[in-house]
């Protein structure tokens, strides 16, 4: 095993049957760095590539770290462990899909090289929830004012007057 180069040749690495695993901190991907706090901490990565069916080039591999973001309950800081895990397959025809393994996620017209930071980055982000909150019952914001009701008026009160006026 070796660390993964800046640009990921798909074709070139899958032939190859290439492995590649690295250590890198948040810091280093880029759209993450923006999002979470702990931008030191590592993020370890894993690379797998071959070629499925003599001719798909194929990735898989799995990403593990912490990221620390705010609870969309209580707005203070949680972390969570995230460790992604992928199997995509790199297809030109969509029917190329139909003799792989359903396991695979297939990604159509793939460049045949592209940025190894980018890829990562794209695999940690779809693992981010769409809202994180800690997995037990965090103190939400609350408002301790009690709440006054007020009595409205019915904006129709008019027209029950109008409609009463006229039977008489």
């Amino acid at each position: 095993m070796q660390g993964i180069p800046a640009n990921i040749k798909l074709l070139s690495f899958a032939k190859k049957g290439l492995i590649f695993s690295q250590t890198y901190t948040v810091k280093d991907l880029p759209r993450i760095r923006d999002i979470v706090s702990n931008v030191d901490d590592q993020v370890n990565v894993k690379l797998n590539f071959y070629i499925e069916n003599n001719k798909i080039p194929c990735i898989e591999g799995s990403v593990e770290l912490e990221v620390a973001l705010d609870c969309q309950r209580c707005l203070k800081e949680v972390k969570l462990h995230l460790n992604p895990v992928f199997k995509l397959a790199f297809i030109i025809h969509e029917n190329q899909a139909e003799d792989l393994d359903p396991s695979f996620e297939t990604i159509l017209n793939a460049d045949e090289e592209f940025s190894a930071i980018e890829f990562i980055t794209d695999e940690v982000l779809i693992s981010i929830p769409m809202i994180p909150m800690h997995s037990h019952e965090c103190q939400s914001y609350k408002d301790k004012s009690p709440v006054i009701e007020q009595k409205r008026k019915n904006p129709f009160a008019v027209l029950e007057q109008l409609k009463n006026s006229t039977k008489e």
